[in-house]
C-alpha cells in the first residue's frame, strides 16, 4: 500500500505540490528547490533530500534515503531492499543502475539486514547498468566514477555447502573503472586506482596504479 501512495503522489504535475505531498503525508524532508521526475516511486521511513535532481521513471525502497546537495539520479534505477542509501553532494546514479540486498525479513542466517548500507562519496558516479549486490555494506569514495556501463560489485557468495558468505566492499578515493568490471566480497580498492575494463577484481588492492586482470598476447 506505501509503494501505490507514493507511486499516485509521483503523478502529481506540479513539481512544488509533489514535494509538498512527499513532505506533509510521508514525513520527508525534500527541500523545494529540488526536482522530481514522472512516474517516481520514493518509498522510505526517512527520505531526505537537499537540492537534488530525480529523474523519471526510478524506484527508491529502502529505510533511510539521504541525498546531499547537487545529487542526481537519473532514470530507470532501481534501489531496493536496503537499509541506508547516502549520496553526497554532487553524487550520481545516471541510469539503468540495479541495487540490492536481500528483503529484511529474508530467512538466511548470515543476513543482518542493518549492513545493507550504499555511501556513494562525493561527486562519485554510477553510470550506466551496474549492479551492486548489497547484502553487505557497500563504500565508495569522493571522486570514483564507474565508467561505460556493467560493473558488478559483489558483497556474497557460497561455499559447495550452499552457506552464504559475505563481505564488505569498499573503495578509496580517485578511482576510475572501465566498463564490465567485477569486484567480489571482502575487496578494498586503493586510493587513485584505475581499473581496466573486463577486470575481475577477487582480492584487495592496497597500492595505487593501473590493474588489470588481462594480458594482451599473440596468441596466432
Amino acid at each position: 500500500m506505501k509503494i501505490i501512495l507514493t507511486f499516485l503522489v509521483s503523478l502529481i504535475p506540479i513539481n512544488r505540490l509533489k514535494i509538498w505531498v512527499y513532505n506533509f503525508f510521508k514525513g520527508y524532508k525534500i527541500s523545494y528547490d529540488s526536482k522530481i521526475g514522472f512516474l517516481n516511486v520514493l518509498c522510505a521511513t526517512k527520505f531526505t533530500a537537499d537540492k537534488v535532481t530525480i529523474g523519471n521513471f526510478n524506484f527508491i525502497h529502502g529505510k533511510e534515503v539521504e541525498l546531499m546537495k547537487g545529487v542526481l539520479i537519473n532514470k530507470f534505477n532501481r534501489i531496493k531492499n536496503i537499509n541506508r542509501l547516502l549520496l553526497k553532494e554532487k553524487a550520481i546514479i545516471y541510469s539503468w543502475n540495479f541495487v540490492s540486498g536481500i528483503p529484511e525479513k529474508s530467512k538466511h542466517t548470515s543476513l543482518i539486514f542493518d549492513n545493507q548500507n550504499l555511501t556513494l562519496g562525493k561527486e562519485s558516479s554510477l553510470l550506466r547498468k551496474n549492479y551492486v549486490d548489497l547484502v553487505n555494506e557497500v563504500v565508495i569514495g569522493d571522486n570514483v566514477v564507474f565508467g561505460g556501463n556493467g560493473s558488478e560489485i559483489w558483497t556474497h557468495g557460497f561455499d559447495i555447502y550452499r552457506t552464504m558468505l559475505v563481505g564488505r566492499v569498499t573503495f578509496g578515493n580517485n578511482i576510475f573503472i572501465g566498463s564490465g568490471c567485477i569486484f567480489t566480497k571482502g575487496i578494498n580498492v586503493s586510493d587513485e586506482t584505475i581499473i581496466a575494463p573486463g577486470s575481475i577484481i577477487y582480492k584487495s588492492i592496497t597500492e595505487k596504479g593501473i590493474y588489470s586482470t588481462h594480458e594482451i598476447r599473440k596468441i596466432k
